[in-house]
């Protein structure tokens, strides 16, 4: 079945006259190469792109020419045909990778991050009871003396512990704000009425992440 395909292939070759094949090798090669020049004289996009199919259209040219070449004359004659087809060829490759533009490499630009100027989000602990006898200095300014260290230092810990977890990425970011502003609590002590209505009103967002991820 083969066989009979392939005589049938090289019945039909044959009838072409030899020049002719040969012109329409050589004139469709070199329609392409101008096509290419002068798409990369054109277009800066072409001119970016490698050109090594190029090159393996050019070896698949010098194969087609040793071929055709065969038909007709003896194989020492071919191969020097097809070696000098491929020469001329290389020069035209050569020709296009010279003019080949490489793209400019990415620049990575520093971003500089200002200092937040926004206060994290509040702790979401509840306050301590209110002192009995505040202090008069504390009373004056309308600020409620809050005993919360042992609140702060459990939030913490419960803070850590959620920390560990697999966390979505809003509800990571919702407790590293926590953990900050648990710090700037604890550093400060004393919580204004206001300050601890917050922190109460935030106290059952932390007790809802806390029964979202089992702590």
């Amino acid at each position: 079945m083969f066989s009979e395909l392939t005589d049938k292939v090289f019945k039909l070759i044959s009838k072409v006259p030899f020049n002719t094949m040969i012109a329409a090798v050589w004139i469709s090669y070199a329609s392409v190469f101008v096509l290419a020049l002068l798409l990369c004289l054109v277009s800066r996009r072409a001119r970016a792109k490698g050109k090594g199919p190029y090159l393996a259209f050019t070896n698949a040219y010098a194969g087609v020419n040793l071929a055709l070449f065969m038909l007709e004359k003896p194989f020492e004659e071919a191969v020097v045909v097809a070696v000098l087809f491929w020469l001329v060829g290389y020069l035209t490759y050569g020709l296009l990778c010279a003019i080949t533009v490489k793209p400019a490499p990415a620049t990575t630009v520093a971003v500089r991050r200002e200092p937040s100027s926004v206060v994290p989000a509040v702790l979401p602990v509840a306050p301590a009871p209110q002192q009995k006898s505040p202090r008069p200095e504390l009373a004056a300014n309308g600020a409620t003396p809050v005993k919360n260290s042992v609140r702060l230092d459990h939030a913490a810990a419960v803070t850590d512990k959620l920390l560990a977890k697999n966390l979505s990425k809003a509800d990571r970011a919702e407790l590293e704000k926590l953990k900050n502003t648990l710090a700037v609590l604890q550093i400060k002590g004393t919580l204004t009425p206001t300050e601890a209505e917050i922190l109460n009103g935030n106290f059952n967002a932390l007790l809802k992440l806390m029964a979202k991820y089992n702590v």
